[in-house]
């Protein structure tokens, strides 16, 4: 009998911890969040159709990615697959408002980094690795005759 009332006790928490952490609890603040998260993401998607593509970014001075044309062939290569995410990182709404923040949070929090964003790192593997020593130690082989040249 005692055995049946601690699986009993058991259930009970359990049942209890999952209404604790069930996504709708709050008063629906859970429930809010996704439905608003949802329209979001349609609101999104139907204006990217609706508002027509830019041809050139001025800001950045450069040519924007179109929409690649389907064959079998690019498909199989990954050229199509690379060419959508291409066309979407170029072509969605609001897209200089977004890069418009991104560049004033870059800059306020910059203000506040130690050594800032000037800083250039290095990072080798395989057999030009520099294990450690710097530039100036480094001898450096010839890709034709493999002979060492020094820096």
């Amino acid at each position: 009998m005692e055995t049946r009332k601690v699986a009993e006790t058991i259930s009970s928490d359990v049942k209890t911890a999952e209404k604790k952490h069930s996504l709708f609890q709050n008063d629906g603040i859970g429930l809010a969040f996704l439905l608003t998260l949802i329209v979001i993401i349609t609101l999104m998607l139907l204006l990217s159709i609706v508002i027509p593509d830019k041809k050139i970014s001025e800001r950045e001075n450069r040519t924007l990615a179109t929409f690649p044309k389907f064959t079998f062939s690019s498909y199989f290569s990954g050229e199509f697959n690379t060419g959508i995410d291409d066309y979407f990182s170029d072509n969605f709404p609001f897209r200089d408002a977004f890069l418009n923040v991104n560049d004033k949070i870059t800059k306020l929090t910059s203000q506040f980094s130690k050594g800032g964003d000037d800083g250039i790192v290095v990072i080798q593997t395989g057999e030009r690795d520099l294990g450690g020593e710097g530039f100036g130690d480094y001898e450096e082989q010839n890709a034709d005759t493999g002979e060492e040249v020094s820096n």
